[in-house]
């Protein structure tokens, strides 16, 4: 597994609660603060069956997006987040942000910023949430999905509101 991503798994109970609920959280390293928080909850609900499965990868802070061998599979994973959240009117921009960069021999390049925690929520394989995203008037945290899972609601934050 290449250095700019590392995955540790951590499984639930085999009992569905609504589905099979899965959840694919991304962080920035070090994984420390509020982000050891949001780790925390998540093994919580994994360890009471709420979430079937709990998957954790860390991420740079930024990636360069012509280095598509090396980043592969981050930039994929976005890419599809992205069009998740198109295809529902929402977006991951901001925190996710392409920009500019300058390099130190001149010339510049284009650059994936990433943030510091994200949350993808799968239930029975198919994608259906990710945070943080916003309809352009409300924005939706990871605080927010991890609230909504532990109520056990039936609606994921960015439905609920609709």
């Amino acid at each position: 597994m290449s250095e700019e991503m590392q995955r540790s798994d951590n499984h639930g109970s085999d009992e569905p609660v609504g589905g099979e609920i899965a959840v694919q959280l991304w962080s920035r390293r070090p994984v420390c603060g509020p982000r050891t928080t949001a780790i925390d909850r998540f093994t919580e609900l994994a360890a009471t069956g709420v979430v079937d499965d709990f998957d954790i990868q860390t991420w740079p802070e930024e990636i360069s997006v012509s280095q598509r061998s090396e980043h592969g599979e981050v930039l994929e994973t976005v890419d599809r987040y992205e069009q998740w959240a198109t295809e529902r009117g929402l977006s991951l921009r901001p925190p996710f942000e392409t920009r500019t960069s300058s390099l130190l021999v001149g010339g510049s390049t284009e650059v994936l910023r990433l943030p510091m925690i994200a949350v993808a929520v799968y239930a029975d394989d198919d994608l259906v949430g990710v945070y943080p995203c916003t309809d352009g008037e409300t924005t939706w945290s990871v605080t927010d999905c991890i609230n909504a899972l532990a109520a056990e609601s039936t609606a994921l934050p960015h439905e609920s509101a609709r």
